[in-house]
Formats: structure tokens, sequence, C-alpha cells
């Protein structure tokens, strides 16, 4: 990569949602790690907060990471027919080269510690890949467990065991969590002798909270709000209250 166009990706800003797809993250999950000082950014002014390329590389790189960007992002790409000539007149790159990045990636791909094979260790990617999870939850997983780490194949890996070990003591617990705080539609239906509809129009009318269980295709209903609802209706309304069971 030449100087001019080293300078220049240094100098890129990023808008938050621009970051949290180059690493593979949400927008909440950057904006969070801008608050708590681990991702250094800069505002411009109302709802320009901006986060250079460099240091959004440099934090991806401490994570085991690296950050993938549509070529069409970088300012030099624009000059199309002189990139093409300097690239005719260079000589071959030696290793793996991120084409959408268009910064070069490590050349130790074959390079793992002793007793470190791929039966043994998840890389990153494997794990987010096996395990259906993004950048940000493995983030979260990896801290609240001290989850062990090396470096080989030129990214970070994991050691196999640990890694299915804290992700299913993660899940575990966030099941327990999600129990304990939230009904079920059909959890509902069998306490206060609901239907399915009843149960829907209910929540929607008095804003009971809800989200989605694993997977997106069931409600949860949060009970806290459910139940005060309930109290509430069953004052104005002897229907509702003969509906509890």
């Amino acid at each position: 990569m030449g100087k001019k166009q080293t300078s220049q990706i240094s100098n890129i800003l990023l808008s938050v949602k621009d970051a949290s797809i180059a690493i593979s993250v949400s927008t909440k999950m950057v904006r969070l790690l801008i608050a708590s000082g681990r991702l250094k950014a800069v505002n411009l002014g109302k709802r320009m907060t901006r986060i250079s390329l460099q240091e959004l590389t440099d934090f991806a790189q401490r994570q085991g990471g690296n950050v993938v960007l549509p070529s069409s992002s970088l300012p030099f790409n624009n000059d199309k027919r002189e990139r093409n000539k300097k690239n005719a007149n260079a000589k071959p790159e030696t290793g793996n080269v991120n084409k959408r990045a268009k910064c070069r990636m490590t050349t130790a791909s074959d390079i793992a510690p002793e007793g470190v094979t791929h039966d043994s260790h998840y890389t990153l990617a494997e794990v987010m890949s096996k395990f259906n999870i993004k950048y940000g939850r493995l983030y979260e997983i990896r801290n609240r467990y001290q989850l062990a780490s090396v470096h080989a194949w030129g990214t970070t890996a994991f050691k196999k065991e640990d890694v299915e070990k804290a992700i299913a003591k993660y899940d575990e617990e966030q099941g327990k969590a999600q129990q304990e705080a939230y009904y079920t539609c059909f959890d509902i239906m069998q306490k206060y002798g609901l239907g399915k509809t009843q149960v829907r129009r209910f929540a929607e009318t008095h804003n009971v909270r809800i989200k989605k269980a694993k997977g997106g295709r069931t409600n949860l209903y949060l009970k806290a709000d459910w139940e005060a609802a309930r109290k509430k209706a069953e004052k104005t309304s002897a229907s509702t209250k003969a509906k509890r069971i």
C-alpha cells in the first residue's frame, strides 16, 4: 500500500453505522464502546459522531478481528485509472490481501503454537459461524467467562472445550433470567384462561413490553407489565377479572 493511500486511509472518518458494519456488531454496541472509552470518536455536530478508520482498525486488531469495508468507502478508489496503472508496475504482493478493505492481511495464515490444531481450537470466525452469534455477543461471553485465547493462523483462536462450556453456561443463564422475567403466550393462556388473540390484544392495548424469544417467532411478555396491567384492568372490568383462574 503506497504512502498516499496509507495517509488517506488514516484520515477516513466513519459513521457509527459504517463502523458497526465494518466490525460486524450492532450500532448500539459501537455507541457503548465509545461511551466506555474503549473506542475513541469525535463529535462533529448533532448526530455526527465519527470514528477514524485507523482507530477502528487498531481496536479490531486488539480484539483479534479485522475491519472489512466496501471498496467504495475509500476515497482513492475514484481514481481507478491511476491506481490500475500503479498496480501494473508494482511488484507482486506476498501473503493474503483483503480486496474489500484494500489492506494487507496477515502472512502467518499457516502458523499456530505447538499443540494448537483445528481439531482442538476454533478460530474467531468459526465460533461466530458455528454458534450463530455476532462479534458483540462473543465479546461479551469472552469477557464474562474470561475465555482464554491464542494467536493462531493469523487470527484469534479459542479452545473448543472452553468455548462450548462458556456458550452453554451463557445460554443457560440467559434462559433462566428470561424465564424469571417474562411470560410466554402459553403461560398467560394457562394462568388467565385467555386465547392467543386475547393475549396479543391485551398486551397491545395496555402497552405491555414484548420481546422476541430466541429464533424470533415467539413473543415474550414482561411479567411486571402484564401483572400491573391486569390489576388495573380488573378494577374497572368484571369480565377481565372473571378471566383469571
